[in-house]
Protein backbone atom coordinates (compact mmCIF):
# COMPACT_ATOMS: atom_id res chain seq x y z
CA UNK A 1 0.00 0.00 0.00
CA UNK A 2 1.63 3.06 -0.92
CA UNK A 3 0.63 6.51 1.04
CA UNK A 4 1.37 10.28 -0.57
CA UNK A 5 3.75 12.25 1.62
CA UNK A 6 1.76 14.83 1.65
CA UNK A 7 -1.32 12.80 2.83
CA UNK A 8 0.85 10.98 5.53
CA UNK A 9 2.38 14.71 6.77
CA UNK A 10 -1.42 15.31 7.07
CA UNK A 11 -2.68 12.40 8.79
CA UNK A 12 0.31 12.47 11.40
CA UNK A 13 -0.15 15.89 12.16
CA UNK A 14 -3.79 15.41 12.81
CA UNK A 15 -2.74 12.44 15.39
CA UNK A 16 -0.36 14.98 16.97
CA UNK A 17 -2.93 17.73 17.56
CA UNK A 18 -5.67 14.97 19.13
CA UNK A 19 -2.45 13.99 21.19
CA UNK A 20 -1.42 17.13 22.07
CA UNK A 21 -5.04 18.22 23.37
CA UNK A 22 -5.75 14.56 25.16
CA UNK A 23 -2.18 15.21 26.99
CA UNK A 24 -3.04 18.85 27.73
CA UNK A 25 -6.86 17.89 28.83
CA UNK A 26 -5.14 14.88 31.67
CA UNK A 27 -2.72 16.56 32.68
CA UNK A 28 1.15 16.45 33.51
CA UNK A 29 0.56 13.20 35.69
CA UNK A 30 0.27 10.99 33.03
CA UNK A 31 3.05 10.69 30.78
CA UNK A 32 2.21 10.85 27.01
CA UNK A 33 5.41 11.14 25.89
CA UNK A 34 5.92 7.97 24.11
CA UNK A 35 2.71 8.32 22.11
CA UNK A 36 4.53 11.12 19.80
CA UNK A 37 6.82 9.14 18.10
CA UNK A 38 3.44 7.83 16.58
CA UNK A 39 3.32 10.66 14.32
CA UNK A 40 6.89 11.18 13.84
CA UNK A 41 7.13 7.10 12.76
CA UNK A 42 4.13 7.47 10.66
CA UNK A 43 5.49 10.26 8.33
CA UNK A 44 9.49 9.98 8.77
CA UNK A 45 8.24 6.12 6.96
CA UNK A 46 5.19 7.20 4.33
CA UNK A 47 6.73 10.90 3.66
CA UNK A 48 10.54 10.59 4.37
CA UNK A 49 13.40 12.22 6.05
CA UNK A 50 12.61 15.24 5.63
CA UNK A 51 8.98 15.99 7.09
CA UNK A 52 9.54 13.14 9.40
CA UNK A 53 12.44 15.97 11.00
CA UNK A 54 9.52 18.33 10.64
CA UNK A 55 6.97 16.15 12.99
CA UNK A 56 9.52 15.32 15.25
CA UNK A 57 10.25 19.38 15.62
CA UNK A 58 6.16 19.70 15.89
CA UNK A 59 6.27 17.00 18.10
CA UNK A 60 8.48 18.54 20.53
CA UNK A 61 6.89 22.37 20.13
CA UNK A 62 3.47 20.31 20.79
CA UNK A 63 4.96 18.23 23.72
CA UNK A 64 6.35 21.88 24.78
CA UNK A 65 2.99 23.65 24.84
CA UNK A 66 1.06 20.72 26.04
CA UNK A 67 3.22 20.57 29.42
CA UNK A 68 3.82 24.78 29.72
CA UNK A 69 -0.28 24.48 29.69
CA UNK A 70 -0.78 22.02 31.95
CA UNK A 71 1.18 24.16 34.67
CA UNK A 72 3.84 21.54 35.40
CA UNK A 73 5.93 22.41 38.26
CA UNK A 74 9.44 21.84 37.94
CA UNK A 75 11.88 22.81 40.58
CA UNK A 76 14.13 25.40 38.53
CA UNK A 77 12.68 27.03 35.26
CA UNK A 78 15.28 25.99 32.85
CA UNK A 79 13.90 22.34 33.37
CA UNK A 80 11.64 22.52 30.83
CA UNK A 81 13.49 23.52 28.18
CA UNK A 82 15.70 20.52 29.30
CA UNK A 83 12.77 18.37 28.99
CA UNK A 84 11.90 19.60 25.53
CA UNK A 85 14.87 19.25 24.07
CA UNK A 86 15.74 15.74 25.20
CA UNK A 87 12.04 15.20 23.73
CA UNK A 88 13.47 17.14 20.43
CA UNK A 89 16.43 14.34 20.34
CA UNK A 90 14.59 11.59 20.67
CA UNK A 91 11.87 12.67 17.98
CA UNK A 92 14.81 13.75 15.54
CA UNK A 93 16.60 10.46 16.50
CA UNK A 94 13.83 7.85 15.76
CA UNK A 95 12.73 10.37 12.29
CA UNK A 96 15.96 9.87 10.84
CA UNK A 97 16.28 6.03 11.79
CA UNK A 98 13.06 5.29 10.87
CA UNK A 99 13.77 7.33 7.18
CA UNK A 100 16.98 5.83 6.52
CA UNK A 101 15.51 1.82 7.17
CA UNK A 102 12.75 3.23 4.73
CA UNK A 103 15.53 4.42 2.22
CA UNK A 104 17.34 1.39 2.84
CA UNK A 105 14.59 -1.13 1.97
CA UNK A 106 13.89 0.99 -0.85
CA UNK A 107 17.19 0.51 -1.89
CA UNK A 108 17.80 -2.77 -1.86
CA UNK A 109 14.57 -3.80 -3.73
CA UNK A 110 16.29 -1.79 -6.19
CA UNK A 111 19.00 -3.82 -5.83
CA UNK A 112 17.03 -6.83 -6.15
CA UNK A 113 15.34 -6.27 -9.07
CA UNK A 114 18.32 -5.51 -11.15
CA UNK A 115 20.02 -8.51 -9.80
CA UNK A 116 17.13 -10.61 -11.27
CA UNK A 117 17.30 -8.84 -14.25
CA UNK A 118 21.61 -9.69 -14.54
CA UNK A 119 21.03 -13.15 -13.63
CA UNK A 120 18.09 -13.40 -16.42
CA UNK A 121 20.60 -11.93 -19.17
CA UNK A 122 23.50 -14.12 -17.74
CA UNK A 123 21.06 -17.27 -18.12
CA UNK A 124 20.01 -15.96 -21.55
CA UNK A 125 23.47 -15.68 -22.85
CA UNK A 126 24.92 -18.93 -21.54
CA UNK A 127 22.25 -20.42 -23.35
CA UNK A 128 22.46 -18.73 -26.45
CA UNK A 129 26.51 -20.55 -26.12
Amino acid sequence: MTIKPLLAFTISLLILLVLCFVDYSTGYEFGFFIFYFIPVSITAWFAGKRLGIIMACLSAISWYISDLYSHHPYPKAYLIYWETFIRLISFLTTAWTIGMIKQLKVRERHLKSELEKTNKELSRLKNDM
